[in-house]
């Protein structure tokens, strides 16, 4: 992470703008302060130089800042940026370049296509810059380390046997109906109302009647077999006479056909397993098509006993900026997750921290070789016995430190958008995080900076 700081120079059409802004409005002190420059630099390899001109990074990056601190969807934001001269000024739009007069400034299908133009890469490029100023201010500390894990929901249904089976015969009869259209000589049946009709006496009639629901569910494996059957057809069909673009669709096509039966065998295994009474591990479960390496979390929590998404495990500095974090795809032990938390900390400041504040998810007799050498360790004990130094006003210091995470990780997900993740795959769970810990971070920058402005005054 560079630590290397450029002053960003205003328009003069933003510097006329200012005058009729509140200079302590959180927007105003934020867009003075992120190196923008420095941002659009790093992010320029990302962009090919050839085809239409692409909309500023400033613009774009702004809006996805925006979009996580007002915990706004991308439509809303587009909207906001209309009508909210905040938002303009912190974007950085130009209005006496007529950029504001434009019938449409950006759409809302832009910012996905520029996330998946970042990916995860872009977006840790975005945060050092981020963080490299916060550091250059003297607001991160890199003496205390403080890590926590939580889990971040995907954008799915409850997953039940039956809904699986219904979606997966949906995907398949779709492929193959694609294939057919190509000129494959393939036929499927749908099973379209019948699938519906079983899933009507599983939703409706099937509460408390574990025998309905047997019944329906066997009748929906009976035509997932049958749907899987025409699969395999599907894919040893051939076209004689077919053009090199038509091969090569045809190709994706079944590509994509044996990607999906893949994932409907899983579905199949599963509801046999539920009719038999036997068990499958929950790293063998499939529990969404579309998403399909969401994973079941247990957190221990009364309200919802399981969780569907990723595990995430936050690191935060004694003064309450998050300065790292990892996804998983698995439910990963919270002690196995803290060797990565402390490389990522050392490749962030080039050192591990001076004190280390965990729950006691995190003990264990035999740590990490990074954290075996880190000076002062606060980790809960398990069971009866406390840690020996539980008294010790270090330890209990670093203990209310790390509880101060907590309701970190409640602002995360309730104030932005880390409750559920609606970006797509494993790189979307990244930049959820990524962007709510960024929003979280940045509004806690602008707080302290009005705050100073008060004192000043």
């Amino acid at each position: 992470m560079s630590l290397k700081q450029e002053s960003y120079q205003l328009h003069l059409g933003l510097q006329l703008l200012k005058i009729h802004l509140n200079p302590r409005h959180e927007l105003v002190i934020l867009a003075d302060r992120i190196d923008w420059d420095t941002l659009e630099h790093k992010l320029k390899r990302f962009f090919q130089k050839r085809g239409r001109k692409a909309k500023r990074v400033r613009l774009m990056a702004g809006l996805l800042f925006l979009k996580h601190l007002h915990n706004l969807s991308d439509r809303q934001v587009v909207a906001m940026i209309h009508e909210n001269i905040y938002y303009k000024y912190f974007c950085g739009l130009h209005w006496n370049l007529g950029e504001w007069d434009a019938a449409e400034i950006v759409n809302s299908s832009t910012l996905t296509k520029f996330r998946r133009r970042l990916g995860k890469e872009g977006m840790r490029i975005i945060e050092d810059v981020i963080k490299a100023q916060l550091f250059a201010e003297k607001r991160i500390s890199k003496r205390t380390a403080l890590v926590d894990t939580t889990a971040q929901e995907k954008h799915i249904v409850h997953p039940t046997n039956a809904s699986l089976l219904a979606r997966g015969i949906q995907h398949l009869v779709k492929t193959i109906n694609k294939l057919k259209a190509r000129g494959l000589n393939v036929n499927v049946r749908s099973h379209k109302f019948l699938v519906r009709k079983e899933l009507l006496k599983i939703n409706k009639l099937g509460r408390g009647r574990r025998d309905r629901v047997t019944q329906s569910l066997k009748n929906l494996t009976k035509y997932a077999r049958s749907v899987r059957k025409s699969a395999s057809k599907a894919d040893n069909a051939s076209l004689e006479q077919a053009s090199e673009i038509d091969l090569a669709a045809i190709n994706k096509l079944k590509e994509q056909l044996r990607y999906e039966a893949e994932l409907f065998d899983k579905a199949i295994r599963q509801a046999f397993a539920w009719l038999n009474n036997e068990k499958i591990p929950s790293k063998d479960k499939i529990l969404s098509f579309h998403e399909p390496h969401t994973t079941v979390i247990a957190k221990g929590k009364r309200r919802s006993r399981y969780e569907f998404g990723i595990k995430a495990s936050l690191t935060s500095d004694r003064n309450q900026y998050i300065v790292g974090h990892q996804e998983y795809s698995y439910n990963i032990a919270d002690v196995n997750s803290l060797d990565f938390a402390l490389e990522d900390w050392e490749n962030t400041f080039g050192d591990l921290p001076d004190e280390l504040g965990a729950d006691r998810g995190y003990h264990t007799k035999n740590l990490p070789e990074r954290a075996s050498k880190i000076k002062r360790l606060a980790i809960q004990a398990k069971g009866k016995n406390p840690h020996p130094n539980h008294d010790k006003p270090f330890f209990k210091r670093l203990q209310r430190n790390r509880n101060l995470l907590e309701p970190i990780i409640g602002h995360l997900k309730t104030d932005h958008r880390m409750n559920r993740c609606r970006y797509k795959g494993e790189v979307g769970d990244t930049m959820n995080v990524g962007l709510a810990v960024t929003a979280w971070n940045l509004r806690k920058w602008a707080r302290e900076v009005r705050q100073e402005m008060k004192i000043a005054a």
